[in-house]
């Protein structure tokens, strides 16, 4: 039986990125009728899979000149490769992706992530004069490739409310949980000598490492068993060095990656060990008032208690587990945060199963055949 090609691609995102990966990639090759073909960011923690090839790029910065090239050089990789299903998870691959499609036909299915003209205009990754040009050169890109995308997949489901530019023709894909053979959803191993405390993901101001940092320093100081593990990758040379600054004189601080990416099996290493996970990703002007986080699926679904940010969407999420303590990393009673932390019991009702990715496996599986 003739497989269908499929290219999954990013700029930016690794090309073991988890839901390029693990979730898309091992997901429709484990049914044997596809040639998956990943194009993203160069990892070292590349696992070969049967049935999926990989192709890196990199490695460059945010900011520089062989960013705004690389599309082109993706596209050359498209032309060789000859896909007769693309899908891409980066506003930056919709043009070129565009122009292979007139050229040589195909599917064109847009994966959004996340809303990334609000993301540019709402935040500090790019400098204050460049963010609304951005914005609007993104949004446009997203608007023009329209008529062109056979299908868009969507992160998160606000985006069906936030993004005026989406057709009908679109399927709700959430970014949940999605364990590998060798990883025990569930499994708690903690050590009962420490009170282990951990941020995974993106590290960085907007996403409450600092705060993380703080409340710990905080609970420390009233039991010293309290310990953070922090295990990400750091992409802002500025939020690193203040990283180093924070943590170098605290040996109850430990770091995993920082300036390197971090296989995902050592986050979920740590995800089982820990006794607390930190959720603190900073509102943004709104950007993530209604977003369900990955790493609120990821600890839920192990059952790692929270310390939850006050955001109503992700303490509604939480309450459904009995998941979380709510914490305001402005106005905090360390005493009293670390009381209730010794003293509630988490995970008492609901069915943490669903925060897998079974479910959304089903989804991918049944719009991937619309099109093979």
């Amino acid at each position: 039986m003739k497989k269908t090609k499929v290219v999954v691609a990013s700029l930016l995102k690794p090309i073991d990125d988890t839901r390029m990966y693990e979730k898309f990639g091992l997901s429709m090759a484990e049914t044997n009728k596809y040639d998956i073909n990943i194009i993203g960011f160069d990892s070292k923690n590349v696992r070969s899979s049967q049935g999926i090839s990989f192709y890196p790029h990199g490695p460059f910065t945010r900011t520089s000149m062989a960013r705004i090239f690389q599309p082109w050089r993706i596209f050359r990789k498209l032309v060789k490769l000859k896909p007769e299903v693309i899908i891409v998870n980066t506003h930056e691959l919709l043009i070129v992706t565009f122009w292979y499609k007139i050229l040589f036909g195909g599917k064109f299915i847009y994966d959004i992530r996340e809303n990334y003209a609000k993301n540019i205009r709402e935040t500090n990754v790019f400098p204050a004069l460049l963010r609304w040009p951005l914005a609007t050169w993104v949004r446009l890109k997203e608007w023009l490739s329209r008529p062109l995308i056979d299908h868009y997949i969507l992160a998160e489901r606000i985006y069906e409310r936030q993004l005026p530019f989406l057709s009908s023709s679109r399927t709700i894909i959430e970014n949940k949980y999605a364990p590998q053979p060798e990883e025990s959803t569930a499994y708690r191993d903690p050590d009962p000598s420490h009170i282990d405390l951990l941020y995974t993901g993106t590290i960085s101001e907007s996403n409450g490492i600092f705060d993380a940092i703080d409340i710990t320093k905080s609970l420390h100081l009233i039991d010293s068993k309290v310990k953070l593990r922090i295990v990400g990758y750091c992409a802002l040379k500025k939020d690193l060095m203040r990283l180093h600054k924070e943590i170098e004189s605290h040996d109850f601080i430990e770091l995993n990656g920082g300036d390197h990416l971090v296989p995902h099996r050592e986050i979920v290493e740590a995800i089982q060990k820990a006794d607390f996970g930190f959720v603190l990703k900073k509102p943004n002007n709104g950007t993530n008032d209604e977003k369900i986080l990955t790493r609120l699926f990821e600890y839920t679904a192990n059952q790692l208690p929270i310390l939850l940010l006050n955001n109503p969407t992700w303490i509604e999420f939480c309450a459904q587990y009995q998941a979380a303590i709510e914490v305001d990393p402005q106005d905090f009673d360390a005493q009293t945060l670390l009381e209730k932390m010794k003293t509630t019991d988490f995970y008492t009702q609901g069915n943490t199963n669903d925060s897998l990715w079974y479910s959304e496996k089903t989804r991918l599986l049944d719009l991937m055949g619309q099109f093979s």
